[in-house]
């Protein structure tokens, strides 16, 4: 097995050593910290080996950069980080930044870069170097636009699961990890390796997965392993989102391709019944809805944000009311004889006319009394004119 990871904090504040030792507990990788408050004492303790050195941008006895590079003439492989703080410059310059080699960050710090940066520098100066500036995770991001959202995992079940994996193989670490990049659970001694970059590496095997699918058909699932110095590795894909890294010392992880395809497997297919059917399901993107008429859109917009306008009241003439017409006036008749009229003499006062005694006795005596007029009477009298 590969010896324990050794780093040197210098810094006459310490505070950079809390920093540092926060950070590792975070990790739950076991490491040896030795701190230091000058760059002369670490030089001499750079003769016992070390993989890292974290200094401060202002020593008691030299500058941060200066101490950096003695640090490379005397120890190449050592990686160097120098933390600045609050006074100290954000950041170098470019020219300064690209021939330094050195990882220079400012405080307040960035937790994630930095955590990703300090693994990086367990690794290797390269490995710093490429954890500070990753590459975009391009394949990701047309992974995710092509198979819709990931589905998601209840972390507390699979915990269960993977738990009794890792007693089952005696493995030294599982993280299991969605198609976006996320680390969704890890357990064990996950902090030897960079997850991020592990699982970077591995993303584009969700898509090769998802070809693959088409050319063998059904619910495709797929078992890898790389064989490493230090680090032996098993990937298995968990449905189509997610994937699932087995890590095993690099001596013994060769001898565990039958555990791992039995117990490996069993496990696999325990989470994707926890994850349901959308384990193999391909969302597809919902079409954006596109505005029917842009300029349509455009007088709606205007027409919200124009103030109303307020109308005077319309003004309808009334129509002329018509003038009412002469009444005419007839000559008096002068030859009138009421009693031709009422074929009696109407020499009466008009109380007697009317009275009632006066009407049933002229009633009386008419010509049709007690007789019922008919049809051909009331053409006789002239009452209905002739057939």
């Amino acid at each position: 097995m590969a010896s324990m990871p050794r780093i040197i904090t210098v810094d006459s504040s310490w505070t950079i050593a809390r920093i540092v030792r926060s950070a590792m507990d975070l990790t739950d990788q076991v490491i040896i910290q030795v701190d230091v408050p000058t760059a002369t004492d670490a030089l001499a303790e750079l003769s016992r080996g070390c993989n890292l050195v974290v200094s401060a941008f202002d020593l008691d006895d030299m500058k941060g950069f200066e101490f950096a590079l003695r640090v490379k003439q005397t120890s190449p492989d050592t990686a160097v980080i120098i933390l600045g703080d609050l006074d100290d410059p954000e950041e170098l310059d470019e020219q300064t930044a690209a021939d330094s080699p050195f990882v220079y960050l400012s405080r307040p710090v960035d937790a994630h870069k930095f955590l990703r940066v300090l693994q990086g520098g367990l690794d290797s100066p390269a490995a710093m170097m490429v954890a500070l500036n990753p590459p975009p995770a391009q394949m990701a991001a047309e992974v995710v636009q092509d198979m819709g959202p990931v589905p998601p995992l209840d972390a507390a079940r699979a915990q269960t699961v993977v738990d009794a994996l890792l007693r089952e193989l005696s493995a030294m670490a599982i993280v299991i990890a969605s198609r976006e990049g996320e680390v969704l659970l890890e357990r064990g001694a996950v902090g030897y390796v960079n997850r991020e970059q592990l699982i970077r590496t591995l993303l584009p095997m969700v898509s090769t997965n998802l070809g693959v699918k088409e050319v063998v058909g059904g619910n495709v699932s797929s078992l890898q392993f790389y064989d490493g110095d230090e680090y032996d590795m098993f990937v298995l894909s968990v449905g189509l989102h997610h994937l699932m890294c087995i890590m095993f010392d690099g001596v013994i992880g060769s001898r565990k391709f039958g555990p791992v395809n039995t117990y490996g497997r069993r496990a696999v297919e325990d989470l994707i019944v926890i994850i349901g059917p959308g384990a193999f399901f391909i969302q597809p993107p919902k079409p954006r809805e596109e505005v029917k008429s842009r300029q349509t859109a455009k007088q709606l917009k205007q027409v919200e944000q124009d103030e109303p306008i307020v109308l005077a009241p319309a003004e309808i003439p009334s129509a002329p009311e018509p003038e009412p017409e002469p009444a005419v006036r007839l000559d008096p008749i002068s030859d009138f004889d009421l009693d031709k009229l009422f074929g009696a003499s109407v020499n009466v006062a008009a109380d007697e006319l009317f009275d009632p005694d006066k009407l049933e006795e002229m009633t009386k005596q008419s010509t049709l009394q007690g007789k019922t007029l008919s049809w051909d009477d009331a053409e006789r009298m002239g009452l209905l004119g002739k057939k």
